[in-house]
C-alpha cells in the first residue's frame, strides 16, 4: 500500500470501528434487557474483530507519522538547497557584473586548460574569434596581440601554483599578461588571465 492509499484506509478502519462498536453496544443493551450476565459469542467475537481492527489502525498511524516526519524533513532539506542556489545565483551575477565591468581582457581557464569563460573586452582584443572558443584549449587562442607565449605560460602557472607576468611591446603600446592560479595541487581550478593595454610611454 502506498501513502496516498494510507489516509483512505484510515478512514475506513476508523468508520467499521464506529460500526463495530455500535454493534457491541447494541449487543450489551440487549444483554442487560434479558437479563443475561455472560458475554455471548457473537459479542466475543466482534470485541476480537475490534482489537484486530484497533492493531492495524495504530500501524497505519505510525506508518503515517513516519511518513510526515520524512517529508519535513525533505521540506527542510529542500528549502536549505533552495537558499543555497539563491546564493549561488546572486554570486554568479556578482562574478558576471565584475567581469563585463572590468576593462582588461579575461579569460577564465579551467585546470585541463579549456575556457570556460571571457569577458566583452577578451574579444576587442583577442578578436571576435574568442567568443566561438568556449570550452575549447587555451591554444586556440590566438595571443599574437599580446603575447604568443601565453598558453604555455598558464601552463606553467598552473603546475607551480604561482602567478606569472608579461609584458610586450606593440608599437605605441605596452601589453601586460597576468596569470593568476586559482587553488594550488589537488585543489587547483586553473587560473584567471588578464590582459591590460597600457601606453607605451
Amino acid at each position: 500500500m502506498n501513502s496516498d492509499q494510507e489516509p483512505s484506509a484510515v478512514r475506513q478502519l476508523l468508520s467499521e470501528n464506529q460500526r463495530l462498536k455500535q454493534r457491541v453496544f447494541q449487543l450489551e443493551e440487549k444483554a442487560r434487557t434479558s437479563g443475561s450476565t455472560a458475554t455471548s459469542t457473537g459479542q466475543t467475537s466482534v470485541l476480537k474483530l475490534i482489537e484486530h481492527k484497533d492493531f492495524q489502525l495504530q500501524q497505519y498511524a505510525a506508518r503515517l507519522e513516519e511518513k510526515k516526519e520524512q517529508l519535513a524533513e525533505a521540506t527542510r532539506e529542500l528549502e536549505l538547497k533552495s537558499a543555497e542556489l539563491a546564493r549561488w545565483r546572486s554570486t554568479v551575477q556578482l562574478c558576471q557584473e565584475l567581469l563585463e565591468g572590468d576593462p582588461s581582457a579575461l579569460i577564465g581557464v579551467g585546470v585541463d586548460g579549456r575556457i570556460l569563460l571571457f569577458n566583452q573586452a577578451a574579444s576587442q582584443v583577442l578578436g571576435e574569434k574568442v567568443k566561438e572558443l568556449l570550452h575549447q584549449p587555451i591554444e586556440s587562442v590566438d595571443f599574437r596581440s599580446s603575447d604568443p607565449d601565453t598558453a604555455r605560460r598558464f601552463r606553467e602557472a598552473v603546475a607551480a601554483g604561482k602567478p606569472a607576468e608579461s609584458t610586450v611591446v606593440l608599437r605605441d603600446r605596452k601589453v601586460v599578461t597576468s596569470i593568476q592560479p586559482v587553488g594550488r595541487g589537488a585543489e587547483s581550478a586553473g587560473a584567471l588571465i588578464r590582459i591590460r593595454a597600457l601606453s607605451a610611454k
